[in-house]
């Protein structure tokens, strides 16, 4: 009994080892939303790899805790993640026209915020939104549901399949001993 105890413990371990990547990856790179007052829009100029550009950055905080959140505001471009993000700039307005009312938004963005490494959540989309707004991730649910529903259908083929090959190799196996 506690060698089968033991061996499923190892098992969800393994299992859990191997699920944190992905799921570290999916909530890095898939839209969160949150709704915040912003208060302030800035643009730095930084280095990377020897050539300086401008990172627009918009300063916001939680309504209720008044937690102070940074989210920077670049381009994704053409590149991954496939946002396709052209419009940091107008994006950038409409945080210093909300800043300016003293209002507060919807952000649609993606990262984490890492203070050691100076990371900072990239805003996808933001737009004027009252305090106790809800948002429904629908991205995230269809996501989820096309991601799910594929693996369970995959699943079932693979064991459909082997359960076919199971089937000949017994029906060749009696007709060689009949």
């Amino acid at each position: 009994m506690a060698a089968k105890v033991r061996r499923i413990g190892i098992t969800v371990l393994i299992a859990l080892v191997i699920a944190a990547g992905p799921v570290a990856f999916l909530d890095y790179f898939l839209p969160q939303h949150s709704v915040l007052r912003v208060v302030g829009t800035d643009v730095k100029r930084t280095q990377k790899v020897g050539v300086p550009y401008d990172v627009r950055f918009i300063y916001a905080e939680d309504i209720e805790t008044k937690r102070p959140r940074v989210f920077r505001n670049e381009d994704t471009g053409w590149g991954f993640p496939w946002y396709m993000k052209f419009n940091s700039a107008d994006v950038q307005a409409a945080a210093r026209s909300i800043a300016n009312e003293g209002g507060t938004a919807a952000f649609t963005f993606y990262g984490w915020r890492i203070q050691l490494f100076s990371m900072f959540p990239n805003v996808v989309k933001i737009k004027r939104a009252e305090p106790g707004t809800w948002i429904i991730p629908w991205f995230n649910i269809v996501f989820f549901t096309v991601v799910i529903g594929g693996g369970l259908w995959l699943t079932f083929w693979i064991r459909r399949t082997l359960g076919w090959r199971r089937l000949a190799r017994e029906a060749a196996r009696g007709k060689r001993s009949g």
